[in-house]
């Protein structure tokens, strides 16, 4: 079993607009109080001593903590589990707190992939969203991490957003071309219930665009990144020659995963559990006693489930063989009338492996997955 580990840093500058994951403004008293409950937490780990192949600081904005920090935090997963040598060790960054100096000091504690937050290279937008970088400055930080040493780049791009044109839309892919960047997710955007989002839209204050335009949005990314050299691996990924995200592909492949911090999620391969998220609480307790949450045990029915609609976000899709050998059976006994449906209906297709998303398909995925839940 070689291990995914996820480390949570709940710390923003600015909540951000469309923003629902747990992540907290004001609250800098807490970051060294934190950082030490991390700690604890990772080397009380009950899974001390096994393999681990990748590393992911999310967020929040892991960035916003000091380098030495972030050093603190690998130092003790490195003492905790066997890392493997060739181990990808992903931060997320924001443009605003990553220049050269913060990069070269993170690739010397051994950051070799950084994801970075960009979202647009519209000022407008990003000031529409609450961003607190500008389009230069994130131009400039993929720019000083590459020259810092760190070259698996990625960055992250939104769509479908107000007051965003396709002719925006093309711009921003337009300029991810001409940068270093070897890994890229870019999302239709989500409204989430409890945003600030949801709540002006609700009102009326904003208006998203009609569906025909975010679907030609989402067209044309994919047209201008397979025209840069990128390839379509999963449903919002794309990446360059070998530089798919390791780690991600964990949660579509099903493999298991181990979350540390506030809100973390964690999966051994028949429990799926997440920690608390309150912060003084998670301080006091991390590695004293219990930070779970809340725990389900995953039986037969929901693995096989889970497995298919994961696997199906990415574009290579469900591998018959692989699902035999986790399951002990065909996937046509248990799933054989609804591929035959959805294959029919022109949503899925017939691989040498397997089956797996059509080009139709990718923008009714949610409805395709819904039929593999019984």
């Amino acid at each position: 079993m070689r291990l995914g580990l996820y480390v949570h840093i709940p710390f923003c500058r600015h909540k951000c607009l469309y923003c629902d994951f747990p992540s907290y403004a004001g609250l800098e008293r807490y970051r060294d109080g934190y950082v030490q409950a991390l700690c604890r937490d990772i080397a009380a780990s009950p899974y001390a001593g096994e393999e681990a192949d990748t590393i992911y600081l999310g967020g929040g904005t892991p960035s916003i903590l000091a380098a030495s920090d972030i050093g603190r935090i690998l130092k003790t997963l490195r003492q905790t589990f066997r890392l493997a040598g060739d181990a990808e060790i992903t931060m997320e960054a924001n443009p605003d707190s990553l220049d050269y100096e913060k990069a070269a000091a993170l690739a010397a504690c051994g950051v070799n992939r950084l994801s970075l937050g960009v979202q647009s290279f519209s000022d407008e937008m990003l000031a529409f969203l609450g961003r607190v970088h500008t389009a230069a400055q994130g131009e400039a930080a993929i720019e000083a991490a590459y020259e810092a040493g760190i070259h698996n780049l990625s960055l992250d791009l939104m769509y479908g957003l107000p007051g965003q044109s396709l002719a925006d839309v093309r711009c921003d892919v337009e300029r991810l071309s001409q940068l270093p960047v070897v890994h890229a997710s870019i999302y239709s955007l989500i409204v989430e219930e409890g945003t600030q989002l949801k709540a002006g839209l609700d009102k009326g204050t904003w208006q998203l665009p009609p569906d025909g335009t975010v679907e030609a949005m989402g067209e044309a990314v994919h047209d201008a990144m397979h025209g840069a050299g990128f390839h379509h691996y999963e449903i919002s990924s794309y990446a360059k020659g070998p530089f798919e995200s390791r780690h991600n592909s964990k949660y579509w492949t099903y493999d298991p995963y181990l979350g540390f911090g506030v809100s973390a999620h964690s999966f051994d391969g028949t429990t799926r559990w997440a920690n608390m998220a309150n912060i003084p609480a998670y301080i006091r307790k991390a590695g004293k006693g219990s930070v779970v949450a809340e725990s389900v045990a995953i039986d037969a029915k929901r693995a096989a489930e889970d497995y298919c609609f994961l696997a199906l976000r990415r574009r290579a899709g469900i591998d018959y063989g692989d699902y035999a050998r986790r399951f002990g059976r065909s996937i046509e006994a248990d799933f054989g009338p609804v591929i035959a449906q959805l294959v029919r209906q022109g949503l899925l297709e017939r691989t040498p492996q397997g089956c797996c998303l059509s080009e139709e398909g990718l923008g009714y995925g949610n409805y395709v997955f819904s039929k593999f839940i019984r």
